[in-house]
């Protein structure tokens, strides 16, 4: 993945408004490619800050881009080492950018390497053991928080004194001196107007990453209200909300429909748009936003899907926004934990849980898909406490639940020594899925796997308690979500019982051989995927790198293990499915023995959704699958969405033979063609695809036929069972 360097133009300023500066510089926010593009955004950030800088200095020399370590190390190769040269630093590509900088500094000691990025730490104490540790020797300098102002002075600083003599001098720009002193001074004030940053897409700087590969992704907004302890914007430094223009927003947008209509209509490249605010639909402007993205839709076909954060506060405003979009934005409500003492250990006690539960909940009313976002193992929490969180959020109805481990993230306030002593928080380490990999450099092989730390003992929460409820996420991924069974849920919720008793039966009940095998290898891999040492674990990565890539070794285990739920055990899973849905119906006294109608209807449920599921994700299915049909189950989803479910089968028992036939449309096997190109047919590359596809775009459409007469019901099974 060669690319060809890229030129910021320059805007038009008087020459004598602006310092010269000489400095050969390349930005660089790399990802890993080997087993699959890891972070699969366009560099717009980076990208940003080179157009930034030409609003202070006039470059003698274009700034270059790079996303892919490939084009990295042929531009080293060819054409030598620039004067400075900048690395996003984030929590998925760490080690990576810490390789090329560890080579650069050994080969070309005079190129000066600036980092920066939310991967680093809030304290003076922590910020010197992490340069020690991490970056001596290899980075000269590490911007903290804002980067395009303070990246902008330090060229200018640069370019006038040695680079000795500016250790100190810049606010925000940290430096290790050789004696081991930190020099940290606080960071610069932020920019108030995000327009001040020239759009890196209108300048034609992301043009060469147009590629097919990668997402196009804009931020309208930066910074969060919200205080939470977790995330690295629930500090004070990102309280205030920075914003764009409407006519900023719009010219990138319309930019980037443009370029990516021929894309789309290729099938080259995946129809979305990543939009990285951390609140969308909670200011008054996200409106005008959403009704420029509708604009492009019409125009350019164009985004299908807009994957964004939704706001955590104001119900209306949130939903009025996506409503100008109808199908592309999904309702988040973001509860993490449903727990008062977790809540208030996260400093979550600004954000309303049960205003953010209406938020999505209202939505579905209109059809818009939810979804909310629970963090395993907080502070506080407990496996009685975690599992109450799931049961309150499938009882409210969300689509589908995301399911997190907690990870420290270093410029969070959870991750200081202090935050941990606090509340007891033992961690272990794993790598990172599709973080890895090996690139020829300078002739030399770098290898890298970035590592990230989990919490996996909390005092209330026990590591046996912890993996319990791994197992329950697992089950509820592959039950739950996106309506897998969602005709079974509508008459569970007829009668009044909880999803959750539904899953935590089939959790407890006897498997097929196939799924207990499955689930037996889950378990042991959640072990094996957990080490207690930072180093360790990373000499290890580096040294099984082929295992890795090879996708042996370091997947998602949630996203892969429900793929092979679905794939390698189907029928077990949808005859747990069934089993367990007839035994929490019988334990609140529903009568389903005998061959009963509720029985049927349960069994051919299950079996609608084993077949709408069946093969999907074989490059060569099979064109049509067949089932008899007893049960208007359309019907019976329909009631079930208008809450008027009934408990009698009877309502829903169709009149005459008819033959159900799930087949799979030309659509689909398009975009099962695009994604299984992009991400592959192993286990963890199907797991990927379901992060982006929705499972109800890609299940076989079902369409009814005429066929042979109905038995009829067995005596006495007719009156309805309560």
């Amino acid at each position: 993945m060669t690319a060809t360097p890229v030129l910021v133009p320059l805007p038009i300023v008087a020459p004598d408004a602006r310092p010269r500066v000489t400095l050969t510089v390349w930005l660089a926010d790399l990802t890993y490619t080997q087993q699959a593009i890891s972070a699969e955004t366009m560099p717009q950030a980076v990208a940003g800050i080179a157009t930034y800088a030409t609003t202070r200095m006039d470059l003698a020399r274009p700034v270059r881009i790079f996303k892919y370590p490939e084009a990295l190390a042929d531009a080293l190769e060819q054409d030598g080492p620039p004067d400075v040269i900048g690395f996003s630093h984030y929590i998925w590509n760490s080690q990576l950018s810490l390789a090329f900088a560890d080579l650069i500094k050994e080969r070309f000691p005079r190129t000066t390497v600036v980092f920066g990025g939310p991967h680093y730490p809030l304290r003076l104490p922590e910020q010197t053991v992490f340069w020690r540790e991490r970056l001596a020797g290899r980075v000269d300098f590490y911007v903290d928080g804002e980067g395009e102002a303070a990246f902008a002075d330090l060229l200018i600083a640069l370019s006038r004194t040695s680079r000795d003599d500016v250790r100190g001098s810049l606010p925000g720009v940290h430096h290790l001196d050789s004696d081991g002193t930190l020099y940290a001074p606080p960071p610069r004030p932020r920019i108030h107007d995000l327009s001040d940053v020239p759009s890196p897409y209108t300048l034609g700087l992301m043009d060469e990453f147009f590629d097919g590969k990668l997402v196009p992704t804009v931020q309208t907004n930066r910074g969060c209200p919200f205080k939470c302890t977790f995330c690295q914007e629930g500090t004070a430094y990102f309280q205030k909300v920075a914003k764009k223009n409407a006519e900023h927003i719009r010219g990138e947008l319309h930019y980037i429909g443009h370029r990516m209509k021929p894309l789309v209509e290729a099938g080259a490249a995946r129809n979305e748009l990543l939009i990285t605010d951390s609140n969308f639909g909670m200011y008054p402007e996200d409106h005008v936003t959403c009704r420029v993205i509708a604009e492009c839709q019409q125009m350019y076909g164009w985004p299908r899907v807009v994957n964004v954060t939704t706001g955590k506060n104001q119900r209306d405003r949130v939903l009025s926004a996506v409503a100008q979009v109808p199908g592309a934005i999904s309702l988040s409500g973001a509860v993490q934990s449903l727990d008062p003492g977790v809540l208030g250990n996260i400093a979550r006690t600004n954000i309303d849980p049960g205003k953010l539960m209406e938020i999505a909940l209202a939505a579905a009313d209109t059809g818009t898909r939810t979804y909310s976002e629970v963090i395993l193992a907080l502070p506080g929490d407990s496996k009685a406490r975690h599992l109450g969180t799931l049961r309150q959020l499938v009882d409210a109805g969300f689509d589908r639940l995301n399911m997190f481990q907690l990870t420290l993230l270093p410029g969070s306030e959870m991750c200081t020594d202090a935050y941990r002593r606090e509340h007891g928080l033992v961690t272990k380490w794993r790598v990172m899925p599709r973080c890895y990999g090996s690139y020829t450099v300078l002739g030399e092989e770098l290898r890298a796997a970035e590592v990230d730390e989990v919490c996996v003992t909390v005092p209330d929460m026990p590591y046996e308690d912890y993996r319990e409820c791994r197992v329950m996420n697992l089950l509820l991924a592959s039950l739950y979500n996106d309506g897998l069974f969602a005709v079974l849920l509508a008459i569970l919720r007829a009668h009044q019982i909880s999803p959750m008793s539904w899953l935590e039966r089939a959790r407890t009940m006897d498997h097929g051989p196939a799924l207990a095998a499955v689930l037996k290898e889950f378990s042991a891999e959640t072990d094996e995927q957990l080490w207690d040492e930072r180093a360790d674990l990373l000499s290890y990565a580096t040294g099984n790198i082929d295992q890795y890539i090879g996708g042996h070794l370091g997947n998602n285990l949630l996203y892969t293990y429900r793929t092979r739920i679905l794939s390698e055990a189907l029928d077990d899973t949808a005859d747990l499915a069934a089993r367990s849905c007839l035994a929490v119906l019988r334990e609140a006294g529903v009568g389903v023995g005998g061959g009963s109608l509720v029985e049927a209807l349960v069994r051919e449920a299950a079996e609608y959704h084993r077949l709408a599921l069946a093969d999907v994700f074989r490059t060569d299915p099979p064109e049509v699958l067949r089932q008899p049909a007893r049960f208007d189950l359309d019907a019976l989803l329909a009631a079930g969405r208008h809450r008027d479910g009934s408990r009698d089968p009877r309502h829903f028992r169709l009149m005459e033979g008819r033959v159900r036939e799930f087949v799979l449309t030309a659509e689909q096997r398009r975009t099962l063609s695009t994604y299984m190109g992009q991400f592959g047919t192993t286990p963890w590359g199907i797991g990927r695809l379901l992060t982006k596809v929705r499972l109800a775009d890609i299940v076989r459409h079902v369409r009814m036929t005429p066929g042979p007469g109905t038995a009829p019901a067995p005596a006495g099974t007719e009156a309805p069972s309560t």
